[in-house]
């Protein structure tokens, strides 16, 4: 029966996310990976914003421009200064 039929009364078994480990009783997320499992709504959180696409960060931004230069001297003091 799905999750949504479920009657208040009816005394339902926590389920155990495969990815996590650990036990809900909410509307399960359905994974991502293969489209089939269900997974905790945590889980299924954390899977849709890693496949949410992201801006580069001002720091990307710069370590590029400054490979891109080649200059020997920028990228040290990138990489001494950034890390």
């Amino acid at each position: 029966m799905s999750f949504a039929g479920r009657s208040s009364s009816m005394k339902e078994q926590p389920h155990i996310c495969p990815l996590c480990g650990r036990a809900y009783d909410e509307p399960p997320a359905l994974s991502r990976a293969d489209n089939q499992t269900d997974i905790c709504p945590r889980c299924g959180m954390m899977e849709a914003l890693a496949a949410m696409p992201r801006r580069e960060t001002p720091q990307e931004r710069t370590r590029r421009a400054v490979y891109a230069t080649g200059n020997r001297w920028a990228i040290e003091n990138f990489e001494a200064t950034h890390h």
